[in-house]
């Protein structure tokens, strides 16, 4: 009841923030006006996760959302790309990346270069079924 009476005051103009402060159980939102601050899919209970990125940019839900933490009011403040990795978290992976691909060009350079004979004809038939399906 408290949230949709909270609801009916954010349709009616009232500023969310204020709302939140004065009405929030969580002892960290009192002060912050309900900022999650940003967070990506799956980092929320998965209640609240479906609710909030259902949202639009300066939207708020219509209906209270129910999760194991109770009764929440979700304003979608702003949406952002994920920020990229830093480089140096990354660059390992990015350098075993290039060098499988260059491994790769390299191999099949060389295989289209060499003259292969193969003797077996069953051995050839499935060999050249393969570089078909290719």
């Amino acid at each position: 009841e408290e949230a949709e009476a909270i609801i009916k005051q954010l349709d009616g103009g009232a500023d969310f923030q204020k709302l939140a402060n004065e009405h929030t159980n969580d002892p960290s939102g009192k002060t912050s006006g309900g900022d999650l601050g940003w967070f990506g899919p799956g980092q929320m209970v998965p209640e609240f996760d479906k609710a909030a990125f259902a949202l639009d940019v300066g939207k708020y839900t219509k209906e209270p959302v129910q999760t194991q933490f109770g009764w929440h009011v979700i304003k979608l403040e702003d949406k952002r790309a994920k920020q990229p990795p830093a480089f140096d978290d990354v660059k390992d992976q990015a350098k075993q990346a290039v060098i499988r691909d260059k491994y790769f060009a390299m191999v099949k350079d060389l295989r289209a270069a060499a003259k292969v004979e193969i003797p077996d004809e069953k051995l050839k038939k499935d060999v050249d079924t393969l570089e078909a399906g290719k």
